[in-house]
């Protein structure tokens, strides 16, 4: 409740976010960190969250994308130029050297 906007658990609700307190506790803890989040889920509810939340914010959704698609690099410097959320699924254990500025938020503007 302390760190929780009613209004915002309320809108992550209607977006599929179970109301039970661990995952509106993890919800709130995905909002307010600082680093990007590892989420495990193998029933895919976060995902569908996260999926329908970035529906509401932008007109073309959340771009999903796996790290053997061919057009993966593309993709993520598409989203990173305009902005976009993307959902990188089915991570294995060690990451492409590519994201190492981007998990480690290394941004720059110009």
């Amino acid at each position: 409740n302390t760190l929780g906007d009613p209004v915002k658990i309320r809108q992550w609700n209607v977006c599929g976010l179970p109301t039970d307190e661990v995952s509106v506790e993890n919800g709130i803890i995905m909002d307010k960190a600082r680093r990007w989040p590892l989420l495990i889920d193998p029933q895919e509810q976060a995902s569908n969250f996260i999926k329908k939340l970035g529906a509401t914010k932008f007109e073309d959704g959340v771009k999903t994308v796996k790290m053997t698609d061919k057009n993966f690099a593309k993709v993520m410097e598409n989203a990173i130029r305009m902005g976009r959320w993307v959902l990188i699924e089915s991570v294995q254990e060690s990451l492409d050297p590519m994201l190492d500025p981007i998990l480690g938020k290394q941004v720059f503007t110009s």
